[in-house]
């Protein structure tokens, strides 16, 4: 039992992995065959819920309790930025709209690191600030996006939709980014402990706003691919996909304290959520389930990975705790 919660513990993208599996195999049993296509399909629907928990795990990694709560608002800020830039200059546009992200980012991470405001306060107020800004500015701003950038994000290289080779591409170098560099060791180590990581060297207030930067960016990134595959921006353009990258966040391995992280889980994590969601809309189809049932089922179930990982959080602490 000791090797088995080792191994688990050491590829946590085993569960979402086999979750995956599960619920392509239910979709097949409503559906009445499995159809390597629905795959495909869910892969595809799960790109921006994916790009936007590659994002809150950089965060949560980054330790303290931390977590993006601005991330749907900064999302759909971009998403504006880009139908509105993009008809200026598309490359410029896309560059500018993603960096629009990165500065909502620095001002999360400035607040929380200088001024000491707690990161879901401080994500949170921010949030509400950029939703007005939206507000107020959408009137002004384009919201259909770039013609030839549709075509590019949306056209299918075999089985394969663009956005998900994309999103894959992404995964890969954030992949590089936290395991591979000196920046994704210092990551991990103040997630772990902070106050240690810094008496060892580590710069920490950097390290952590360098974290929120990079999540801004990955989410309006996540703005300007969804502008394009929605057919333009609106304002409540991001709130179908929090839930979802919340809960792949944390079911890809995600430690809710901070300090662990696995970018190869949180894809796995997006594609059960988004083969989840699929069966749960067959499902209410099918057999006439009461409105409002996959949110529910959702929500319970982003409730229990989320005491599974504050608990195991408790015990390594406790265990640490006993070494020392």
């Amino acid at each position: 039992m000791t090797r088995l919660t080792a191994f688990l513990r050491r590829y946590p993208a085993i569960w979402p992995i086999l979750g995956s599996g599960v619920f392509f195999v239910l979709i097949g049993a409503v559906t009445g065959g499995l159809d390597p296509a629905i795959l495909f399909t869910a892969a595809r629907l799960a790109t921006f819920s994916l790009l936007l928990a590659l994002a809150q795990m950089i965060v949560v990694t980054s330790g303290d309790g931390a977590i993006d709560l601005s991330q749907t608002h900064i999302l759909t800020l971009c998403a504006y930025a880009s139908t509105t830039l993009m008809g200026v200059q598309p490359v410029l546009g896309l560059v500018l709209a993603v960096l629009i992200g990165g500065v909502c980012g620095l001002l999360n991470g400035v607040i929380n690191i200088y001024l000491k405001v707690p990161a879901m306060v401080t994500t949170l107020a921010m949030g509400y600030i950029i939703f007005t800004v939206v507000l107020v500015g959408a009137p002004h701003m384009k919201v259909l996006p770039h013609a030839g950038f549709v075509a590019l994000v949306t056209h299918n290289v075999g089985p394969v939709s663009a956005q998900t080779l994309i999103a894959a591409v992404v995964a890969t170098g954030l992949a590089v980014v936290l395991y591979r560099t000196r920046y994704g060791k210092h990551l991990h180590a103040v997630g772990q402990a902070r106050e240690a990581a810094y008496l060892a060297g580590v710069p920490t207030g950097r390290t952590v706003i360098v974290a929120f930067v990079v999540g801004g960016m990955l989410c309006g990134f996540a703005g300007v691919l969804a502008a394009a595959v929605m057919g333009g921006a609106f304002q409540d353009l991001g709130l179908a996909y929090f839930l979802p990258s919340i809960a792949a966040t944390f079911v890809g391995g995600t430690l809710a304290s901070g300090g662990r992280s696995s970018v190869l889980g949180v894809c796995f994590g997006a594609l059960m959520m988004s083969l989840m969601s699929s069966f749960l809309n067959t499902a209410e189809s099918m057999y006439q389930l009461p409105s409002g049932i996959k949110q529910l089922v959702m929500g319970g179930f982003l409730v229990c990975i989320l005491l599974l990982s504050v608990s195991g959080a408790a015990g390594n602490r406790l265990r640490r705790g006993a070494i020392a």
